[in-house]
Parts: structure tokens; sequence; C-alpha cells
């Protein structure tokens, strides 16, 4: 959903969601479950950002709704409790990110957020992908505004607390060449070197590489992508007869039949992405993400930080009530054969009267 790198990255989006549902408590006083430099992050922030995190990640598929109370494996936790407890520290990220953004005087107007947010709103398609989104989040769009506002506002501080230098950005590019060079490239699979033979020439009489890809080839997922494998470097994790082949085309041409295991491919490279000059931007966003997640580390230890909940605590009474439930299954179990024992005695009693 969201097109913009720097803000879904990571130490970013994942902890920027306490302050709208802080704003949300309705000016009540509740239990503090950690401080922040005297700053309180409250339950009900706690509670509220854990529901939003349980949602995602059923709805990105990572777990069932089912196994929140299961206890994981080698651990004593459940995976809730795992979540609320890594959903603690997320907040407390945040919240010392935050102020120190506060102390820069950093701030987001209106007027950048509705155009950070354009992109949301810009047909009527985005527009309802966008708002079934978070309906299926279980969030208003108030509330993503003003998480997408506190994700911008860290970026602000990311950019005031880091500067990365053109030698370094060559450095970077110089050593992992392989991994920044990409190309686009489609491709048509199909199982003999006739049918190979066939689609080429097709190809080669105009015909759309696309369409003759969802037509004949047998890669599971042509239906979809109709052939497009993306962006891939050297060191992309492809058969090495179909990453050579790709390489050593230019922009816009296409492969004589390439065998592999798989088959015979037909290539076409409908862009690239070579050199310094084409990776600039992305190096220096990587170097400076990390960075700066070695500067928010540094500011999130130098912080006077206090957490009020024992979770270890948490984990034993859980254990206790599984303990005690199970106990009252296991008696309601007792009780059910003694009486299924008793009705088959009483039947057999009952039948020996009657012979």
């Amino acid at each position: 959903m969201i097109k913009n790198k720097r803000v879904i990255w990571a130490l970013i989006l994942l902890i920027t969601v306490s302050v709208f549902i802080s704003a949300c408590s309705d000016e009540k006083t509740e239990e503090a479950v950690a401080k922040v430099n005297d700053e309180n992050i409250t339950e009900d922030e706690l509670d509220k950002y854990v529901d939003y995190r349980k949602k995602e990640a059923e709805l990105s598929g990572y777990i069932a709704p089912e196994m929140w109370d299961q206890v994981i494996e080698g651990s004593e936790f459940t995976y809730e409790q795992q979540l609320k407890q890594s959903s603690l520290q997320d907040l407390i990220n945040q919240r010392v990110l935050l102020q120190k953004a506060d102390d820069e005087e950093i701030e987001v107007t209106d007027k950048e957020l509705d155009k950070e947010l354009e992109e949301f709103r810009n047909t009527e398609e985005t527009k309802k992908n966008f708002n079934d989104y978070l309906d299926q989040l279980g969030i208003s769009e108030e509330y993503f505004e003003e998480m997408y506002k506190q994700g911008m506002k860290i970026n602000k501080l990311m950019d005031k607390l880091v500067k990365i230098d053109e030698e370094s950005v060559k450095e970077e590019y110089e050593a992992n060449k392989e991994s920044y060079d990409k190309i686009q490239a489609s491709h048509i699979l199909v199982d003999t070197t006739e049918e190979a033979e066939e689609v080429k020439s097709k190809i080669e009489e105009g015909k759309d590489f696309a369409e003759l890809a969802k037509k004949y080839s047998t890669d599971p997922s042509a239906e979809q992508n109709a052939g497009n494998l993306g962006f891939f470097g050297k060191d992309a994790n492809l058969v090495p007869e179909f990453k050579d082949a790709a390489f050593k085309l230019k922009k816009g041409e296409v492969s004589e039949p390439i065998k592999s295991e798989y088959g015979y491919h037909i290539i076409k490279v409908t862009d690239e992405k070579k050199g310094l000059e084409a990776n600039e931007e992305e190096i220096k966003e990587k170097l400076k993400g990390e960075k700066f997640n070695e500067r928010a580390q540094e500011l999130i230890e130098e912080a006077d930080t206090e957490i009020l909940i024992d979770f270890e605590k948490e984990a034993e009474k859980n254990k206790e009530n599984n303990t005690d439930e199970n106990s009252e299954e296991e008696k309601k179990d007792d009780n059910n054969s003694e009486e299924s024992q008793n009705q088959d005695e009483n039947k057999e009693n009952q039948q020996q009267e009657s012979e």
C-alpha cells in the first residue's frame, strides 16, 4: 500500500501508532505501563497498539487468529504475550525518537502530509483500495493520517541527524555492485525446443510478449504476471543458465531459447538499473537508514526508561490459569467416564434382570 520506502522503513512504521491513540484517550488518566523521560505510556495505548498489530499480522497471513493463546515452543510466553512485550518496546522506541524530534523543533505541516498522501487518493480505484485496507485493519482514515505524519516527522529527524557523503556512496556501490546493478526481465518457459522456436518466431513477427507468455508459458506465475520477473541482480537466486543469458542482453533484446533444468526459456530484458548514478539514491537511503538505526539505538539507551509490567509474572499467571483449566477438563473427563461406566453397568444389570 505504501510506496514511499522511507516512510515504510521498519524502524519508523513499526513504531508510529501510539501518539494518535494517546490523543483519543478522552484525556482521562490511564494506568502507566512504561515511563520514557517522565512521560507515560498508558495501558490503553498499549492495548490498542497490540490490537492493531494483531489485525495486521492476521491480515498478512503471518498468524492465524486461534494461535494467539498458544504458548510458543521453547518459550514461556504465548504469541499474544510476546507481541505485547515487543509492542511495548516499539512504543518506547517511538516515544524516544519523537521526543528528540520535538527537541530539534521538527514539524510536519498539513500541506506536507496531504502531498505525501495524494498517492492514496489520486484515483477512485486507489481511494477505494486504501479505504478497504483501513477497514480490514479496523482503523480510521484520521488515525492512519496521524500515524503517517509521525513517520514523516521521524524521517525529518533522520535527515537532520544523518548525512551521507558521496565517497561513502561510491565505496558502498563498488563493494556490492552485484546487488545494486539490476535488470528487469520477462520470460516464457516451454518444455521443448520446438515450442521454444515457435514462440521465438511469433515474437519476431511482432506478437506481444506478455500475451504469448500467458498463452504458452508453463511457469505457474505467468497467468498473473505475464512472464514479468521484476528487477533482479546477479546475486539473485535464479538458475545460472537463465541469469547468465539475461545479463548478456541489452534493454529490449530477446534471447534465443535457453535450456535449464526447468525447460526452455525465451528471455526479454525490459529495463535496467546499472551504474553508480542509477543506484545513488537507493544507496544513500540504505546508508542513511543504517546510520540512523545506530543513532536511534544510542538515544534509546540514553533515555530514562522504566517498564512497569512484569511480563514473566503475567506468563506465570497464564500458565497457572491453563493448568487450572486443564485440571477442570480432566475432572470433567473423569466424571464423564465414570458416568458412562455407571450407565454401562446399569444397562448390564437391567439386561441380567430381564433374562
